[in-house]
């Protein structure tokens, strides 16, 4: 138990630093409104969409300690699918750039998003990250569908094609089928 709260504290205490630099950070008055009411946020952006993802990347480029407001709205009842997506992509957007400056706060955004225990957000955080592993129990294991197949606790065939991107290109995920009995770790298809 100590170990893990030693831990924790390595990680927030590594994360703390903001990715942007301080010219292109939002103003501490537009982070500390949204620290003192994330649900704003659901209010702001009714639909999701374009500015959400940019609103959610720029509050979590520019100050870490945002991430707990912004997973709370991904379990937020209120949020709707199309936010839950933009919230989740700006993450991911602020995951990869933290993976080239502040690999710690990247985990940490992998690790919350896992520790949502929501499916969807698991998958479209995969789907967001790419060809990233991710720290969570997905796929047919869980009975949610997912990187591994769909359809529940014996998995199933994967055969879906999502367009990701604006190249146009297909993106076929393999046909898995088969039994996952325990899985501990999803990683995407590619």
């Amino acid at each position: 138990m100590a170990a893990a709260a030693a831990l924790a504290a390595t990680i927030t205490s590594a994360a703390s630093a903001a990715i942007y630099p301080p010219q292109r950070q939002l103003p501490a008055t537009v982070i500390s409104e949204f620290k003192a009411a994330p649900n704003s946020l659901l209010q702001q952006y009714p639909t999701g969409g374009p500015q959400l993802i940019s609103r959610v990347r720029d509050l979590g480029a520019s100050d870490p300690t945002t991430l707990p407001g912004l997973i709370a709205l991904l379990k937020d009842p209120a949020t709707t699918t199309d936010q839950m997506r933009a919230i989740v992509a700006g993450l991911a957007q602020v995951a990869r750039m933290a993976a080239q400056s502040d690999a710690a706060f990247a985990n940490e955004i992998q690790t919350a998003i896992a520790a949502t225990g929501n499916a969807d957000v698991i998958a479209a955080y995969q789907a967001a990250i790419g060809d990233v592993a991710i720290a969570a129990t997905g796929g047919g294991g869980t009975g949610g569908g997912g990187a591994t197949g769909g359809g529940g606790p014996t998995g199933g065939a994967n055969t879906s094609s999502t367009t990701l991107g604006n190249n146009g290109t297909l993106n076929t995920a393999p046909n898995f089928s088969g039994s996952v009995t325990a899985a501990t770790t999803s990683v995407s298809p590619r």
